[in-house]
């Protein structure tokens, strides 16, 4: 499927991961932490956050997730980038495992109820810098609607305030919307199921989805559909990594599937020979590019 990974593109997708990481640990409690020099790498620059909710009981609040990113120097391509959650028992509560059709696209295959949820609560908020005269109104109204819908939205106000001509492509309907998707562990479930709402209502021009540590997100018929689209689809795993063995496939019971394409390392001798380790960002990002270390508490 697509282009065969190229890793210099990886570890850029996976700084972006990173940089929203960095964003919510400096201040978990905030909706909407401050990009600060160094988070984001070049050339993008931050357009927007991303919210998400929880359905763990007592963690139901939105809580900073991902960020929505812009190339600087086109000004036209664009990147979502979404973390996972904070500990593998998190994620597990996270999951809830029972298949359901997902809710954006009923008829695209059955995925995990715990996702599917998850990606009904994503917000996206514009950040105001990016807004222009917009503002001269007053505050941005929230964007309404699933998560493509918002991201649709925001498209079409930073479209009215950019300073380059909008051309719109007459086959589309809209203006061309470059975009990559990127994500680690739950971030990754939740990019691949935007790419399956994309592919319904087509607002938007994917090129690559770029996973870290994904774990299985639907059926065998869902992931069939993924397989079909034309991108390039990287699906990096370490074969020590607990998180890409969940939810469990039971034939005939819960029919997971992986999406394509794995890209598949061990990171024995790499990092420390535990889950946390096994699982971290930095783990991943070193075997892609050995001159980036391993998170400190993990170096073997």
């Amino acid at each position: 499927m697509g282009r065969p990974l190229v890793n210099g593109e990886a570890v850029l997708y996976g700084r972006l991961v990173q940089g929203a990481y960095a964003m919510f640990t400096r201040d978990p409690s905030s909706l909407r932490p401050e990009p600060q020099p160094g988070d984001l790498p070049d050339p993008y620059e931050f357009v927007a956050w991303i919210h998400m909710s929880d359905f763990i009981p007592g963690r139901t609040e939105p809580r900073f997730y991902g960020l929505i990113a812009r190339n600087k120097n086109t000004q036209a391509d664009f990147a979502v980038a979404i973390r996972g959650t904070e500990g593998l028992v998190e994620w597990w509560d996270d999951a809830s495992a029972y298949m359901v059709p997902f809710a954006q696209v009923p008829d695209a295959g059955r995925v995990a109820h715990g996702f599917d949820k998850i990606y009904s609560t994503l917000k996206i908020e514009q950040h105001p810098r990016t807004a222009g005269r917009l503002l001269e109104a007053g505050p941005l109204p929230e964007l309404q609607g699933s998560f493509g819908d918002q991201l649709e939205e925001l498209h079409k106000r930073l479209e009215r305030v950019s300073t380059k001509e909008t051309v719109v492509n007459r086959a589309k309907g809209r203006p061309e919307r470059p975009y990559i998707v990127t994500g680690h562990s739950l971030g990754a479930a939740l990019t691949t199921l935007f790419v399956m709402e994309n592919e319904e209502k087509k607002k938007f021009d994917i090129t690559t989805s770029c996973k870290f540590a994904s774990p299985r997100v639907g059926n065998t018929e869902f992931v069939r559909i993924f397989n079909l689209l034309p991108i390039a689809s990287w699906r990096i795993v370490n074969s020590w990594d607990l998180v890409p063995k969940l939810p469990l496939r039971i034939p005939g019971i819960l029919d997971y599937e992986h999406v394509n394409t794995a890209y598949e390392f061990s990171s024995e001798g790499m990092a420390k020979m535990n889950p946390v380790c096994w699982h971290s960002m930095e783990t991943y990002l070193h075997w892609l590019d050995a001159s980036l270390p391993v998170d400190a508490g993990c170096r073997a």
